[in-house]
């Protein structure tokens, strides 16, 4: 039988930049309390695998209009956790981190340089 920890996701597919392509709220399912927001982004490395970050915070540092105006932006994050689980007998992660910044790269904006918690 495979568990949850049986899998390992390995950190060389992870890289510094990620492309962001939807932010959503974080809701707590059983209090309904809002947590902060839900990052979608790609992963490159991972044949574009798309995986939600978990940040918790008041504002978000791009809303879903920017992003479809803007098209993916580059983003990064700091101290990032992951959390394996099987949901239905499939392997799945859950991902938080502490920040997320946009990426040092072509990227210019009006908006803050980041969302400090």
């Amino acid at each position: 039988m495979i568990r949850g920890n049986d899998f390992i996701l390995n950190p060389d597919k992870l890289q510094e930049e990620f492309q962001l392509v939807e932010v959503s709220d974080w809701v707590d399912f059983s209090t309904k309390e809002k947590l902060g927001f839900y990052y979608t982004v790609l992963l490159p490395k991972l044949k574009f695998e798309k995986v939600k970050v978990g940040i918790k915070a008041n504002t978000a540092i791009v809303t879903n209009e920017e992003l479809e105006q803007k098209g993916q932006i580059p983003v990064s994050f700091d101290l990032i956790l992951l959390f394996s689980f099987l949901y239905i007998s499939v392997p799945c992660i859950f991902i938080i981190a502490l920040r997320i910044k946009y990426a040092p790269c072509v990227y210019n904006s009006s908006l803050s340089n980041s969302l400090l918690l």
